[in-house]
């Protein structure tokens, strides 16, 4: 008996249905699904061993005597404390900067500007100045805009970037009009400066 030459080779119709995945199901043979479990099953035990000593190792680590040098905590204690004297600073600048503008008093700003002062103002100066010339362009400013109140409608306080931000109310002419001003502060050594102050019109 002839064995044809193809006899080995079963067609796509005459294949077993558990071989056979349409097109449309997305669900994976399950010869394949176990084959894959079957390979996985060993990782997943090492995983799992691994989670189950590591509490154990960290814990002992921990409890080993002389494992946290006694110099350690104090240097953390001191810079979170370091840390929030800063933040105190940072908030008491923004806050009596706030006040100042609020009622008109610009001469508390003078010592608290920066040694390089950016401003940008609604009447066209936009550019960086030293600390005396900002003084003399706010204080000039602020005497045609009458400063009647300002708030933070906005505010940040951390020391990576302090910053408030709020409406103000002026008088110019015996009219009053609206603003929103922007302050930020940059720390220079040990002592926060403002080094930019923003008033645009609403």
């Amino acid at each position: 008996m002839l064995i044809p030459e193809h006899t080995g080779t079963l067609s796509a119709a005459a294949r077993p249905a558990t071989d056979r995945v349409a097109a449309s199901d997305p669900r994976p043979p399950l010869r394949n699904i176990r084959a894959g479990t079957s390979r996985a099953h060993p990782l997943l035990v090492s995983l799992l061993i691994v989670t189950l000593l590591l509490p154990v190792t960290v814990s002992g680590t921990d409890a080993a005597p002389g494992a946290i040098s006694g110099n350690r905590a104090p240097a953390a204690v001191s810079q979170t404390g370091d840390e929030q004297e800063s933040e105190r600073d940072a908030r008491e600048l923004l806050l009596n900067a706030k006040d100042a503008l609020s009622s008109g008093n610009i001469r508390y700003l003078r010592a608290r500007l920066g040694g390089k002062v950016y401003l940008n103002l609604f009447t066209g100066i936009n550019g960086y100045y030293s600390a005396e010339q900002a003084y003399l362009i706010l204080e000039s400013f602020f005497s045609t805009y009458t400063p009647i109140s300002f708030s933070f409608s906005s505010r940040n306080f951390s020391i990576r970037n302090p910053y408030g931000f709020g409406p103000l109310t002026y008088e110019r002419r015996g009219r009053r009009g609206s603003a929103e001003i922007f302050i930020s502060l940059a720390q220079v050594g040990n002592r926060w400066v403002i080094n930019q102050i923003t008033v645009a019109t609403r």
